[in-house]
């Protein structure tokens, strides 16, 4: 996925000025995910997945019993790194250890806490000039730190098993983390057989994701789905990126089906706001087009404070609440610590 990226940004990059070239080497300290100081999120500290919000509390007290309160979340965060030296980030950085703590984690990994703990690792991430390479920029260098990125994502993932042996988890990303984990998932999930099955449900949200890039992966087609993904990407109803198409899989994450209808406004449980409330519900409905999430009929107040075109920044926020209920809802076919498939 990173290679598309790559190329269709690399005519653009062309007519623009030579910038001053970063480098790859040395690399920074190789994370040690043996030690709980290089998890972003993890059980045993206190971060920004534990936030609880007063908004979801009726939720969850509704769904309260009806499932197992132990499913552990693996969790790759967006890209945080904007500037530096090196293509990959620094772990041990502070303001990069504070960025992923008060957005993604507070914002976005806060959601999947409704089931269980959440673990998410400090990675090398690529600096997201990456994704769109300038004059200058060695394009091998930005493959190499991207695949470094993801070789800390899988041997994190690796720990995170070693901790979780046995029962149901869940996989999740957004924007370059859904990159990894989508991979994590093409190239360590699907090769096995038993994991597999203990997949409840990957959350590949922010990205591009096809069929090839899982492997082939079961997308889900309705809310109560399991061992399958979502996934989708946020768009005003007149914003085309380039890069859309029908070979793109999405799940309209208001309906959690695949199809092109249009959500009921009636459906939309709200969306989180950056002070922890849930701005006003039915504010939206949603449709599958041409591989994308389309925002339509957006109303006051969301409209006040998410009037774009691009909405890959809301992702999650623009169903906060929706995902948090689906994720009861798919928990609920949990029994005894088994994923009971649906026949």
């Amino acid at each position: 996925m990173i290679a598309r990226t790559i190329i269709a940004a690399c005519a653009l990059a062309m007519a623009l000025p030579l910038q001053a070239q970063m480098t790859l080497e040395p690399l920074p300290i190789r994370p040690d995910y043996r030690k709980i100081s290089y998890w972003a999120a993890h059980p045993d500290i206190m971060d920004g997945s534990d936030v609880r919000y007063v908004a979801s509390a009726a939720m969850d007290a509704q769904w309260a019993g009806s499932h197992p309160s132990d499913i552990p979340t693996f969790f790759v965060y967006p890209t945080l790194y904007f500037e530096g030296p090196t293509w990959n980030a620094n772990v041990l950085d502070r303001d990069y250890r504070k960025a992923v703590n008060t957005s993604a984690l507070t914002f976005q990994a806060s959601v999947f806490n409704a089931l269980g703990p959440v673990w998410s690792p400090h990675y090398r991430q690529m600096m997201y000039q990456g994704y769109f390479p300038e004059a200058g920029d060695d394009i091998d260098d930005i493959k190499a730190s991207y695949d470094s990125a993801y070789a800390d994502v899988e041997r994190a993932f690796q720990q995170f098993l070693l901790a979780n042996p046995e029962g149901p988890f869940i996989l999740a990303g957004h924007s370059q983390g859904t990159g990894h984990a989508s991979r994590l998932l093409r190239y360590v999930i699907t090769k096995d057989k038993v994991l597999q099955q203990r997949l409840l449900v990957a959350f590949l949200v922010g990205h591009t994701v096809t069929a090839d890039d899982v492997n082939g992966f079961s997308i889900c087609e309705n809310p109560l789905d399991v061992n399958c993904w979502v996934g989708w990407r946020s768009y005003g109803k007149g914003f085309y990126p380039s890069w859309t198409g029908e070979t793109l899989g999405v799940v309209n994450p208001i309906t959690w089906t695949t199809n092109n209808d249009r959500s009921k406004r009636s459906r939309h449980q709200g969306a989180l706001y950056t002070n922890g409330r849930r701005i006003l519900r039915r504010g939206v409905t949603s449709r599958i087009h041409d591989g994308t999430i389309r925002i339509e009929r957006l109303r006051g107040p969301i409209g006040w404070f998410f009037r774009w075109e691009d909405y890959h920044r809301a992702d999650y926020n623009l169903f906060w609440f929706n995902i948090r209920e689906n994720l009861h809802q798919r928990a609920s076919v949990v029994q005894g610590g088994v994923i009971e498939v649906m026949p």
